[in-house]
């Protein structure tokens, strides 16, 4: 008897996980479509130029480089894994993976929601590039209704007006307005495309990047211009994505991804969990000699598993892991309905 009443509860949780999750998800598995910059890049930008396709990159995971830039798994893998499905495809890549039921990644390294000389497919190209597919019926609107976009963007558009105006703040607030307008534009773009769930990053901890420690080299002092200027951005991102929101013509749900804070909390943490790692200061980038703006193979440390950053600019797998703990309790709230089943919890 008391094995049939275990048997009967048992039944009943799994009956009640089951309405749940019928009433929230749509049939099928979610696709996921990304757009954006290195962040979130799995492997668009081109194999015979330096860079993510080479060796240091990807040490710690699988091994080889994959066109990821760190020695691992860059926040596309991470989403991914929390909505059930793996990493989709790089764009460029499609035709010799025929792999494109997971959603596509257009994500291209060093582009912007601006074009730029650093990388020819900036945010709106990206959007080109989706929007083609779906004229060509790659994806059918029920295929739609159960995608998500991950929009992660704008940092290297920040490095190239500083780099233009030479170091000066001149002209930064009307920049800003300018790019958070143009970003909300492609955003609802995405969503008048069909696109039921838009995750929208908001910049990083721009300021405690090694690229931006002062004084140059020491890895002790982030910048704290350049955090002010991110949480200007952010705050203007905030209000233009709560407007989408709040828009009659957008029926689509828009998540901002507080990739800052989740910053902030995961060095903070680092720190205190430093003392027994080789890695005493986050701020200290695995990779100590770069060459073209990447890390070079000869100054690529032992344990890049064990590093908060991986180079100048971007994670290693490891920050990429603790950044990530920081993020899942808003996609649970805000992306419930695509929470695989085995990641419910009683």
């Amino acid at each position: 008897m008391e094995g049939k009443g275990i048997f009967l509860v048992v039944l009943l949780l799994f009956s009640l996980v089951a309405i749940s999750t019928a009433q929230i998800c749509p049939e099928g598995s979610p696709k996921l479509f990304v757009f954006g910059d290195s962040y979130v890049d799995t492997g668009n930008w081109p194999k015979n130029v330096r860079g993510p396709w080479k060796e240091p990159f990807g040490k710690t995971f699988p091994g080889k480089p994959t066109g990821r830039a760190s020695d691992g798994r860059v926040l596309t893998d991470h989403i991914a894994s929390f909505l059930g499905i793996e990493s989709p495809t790089p764009y460029q890549l499609r035709d010799t993976s025929k792999n494109i039921q997971q959603g596509l990644n257009f994500a291209y390294g060093g582009s912007g929601v601006f074009p730029s000389t650093w990388a020819k497919d900036s945010l709106s190209v990206q959007i080109d590039q989706f929007e083609q597919l779906l004229d060509e019926n790659e994806y059918s609107q029920r295929d739609l209704d159960s995608s998500v976009a991950l929009v992660s963007t704008g940092a290297n558009d920040y490095s190239l007006y500083s780099a233009a105006k030479k170091g000066s703040d001149d002209g930064l607030p009307a920049f800003t307005e300018g790019l958070v307008n143009q970003l909300a534009a492609d955003l609802q773009r995405i969503a008048h495309l069909g696109v039921k769930n838009i995750v929208v990053a908001t910049l990083p901890l721009l300021g405690c990047l090694p690229v931006h420690i002062i004084p140059p080299n020491s890895y002790q002092n982030c910048d704290e211009e350049s955090n002010k200027n991110a949480m200007i951005h952010n705050q203007l991102l905030q209000k233009a994505v709560e407007k989408l929101s709040t828009d009659d013509g957008n029926r689509c749900t828009f998540v901002i991804l507080d990739l800052y804070n989740a910053m902030v909390s995961a060095i903070d943490q680092f720190r205190q969990n430093a003392a027994n790692t080789e890695y005493k200061n986050p701020l200290q980038p695995c990779c100590s000699k770069i060459v073209d703006y990447m890390c070079s193979v000869e100054g690529v440390c032992t344990n890049p598993e064990s590093s908060f950053f991986f180079d100048l600019g971007h994670p290693s797998d490891n920050g990429w892991n603790v950044i990530f703990s920081f993020l899942q309790g808003s996609l649970h709230k805000d992306l419930c309905g695509f929470i695989p089943y085995d990641a419910i919890q009683f």
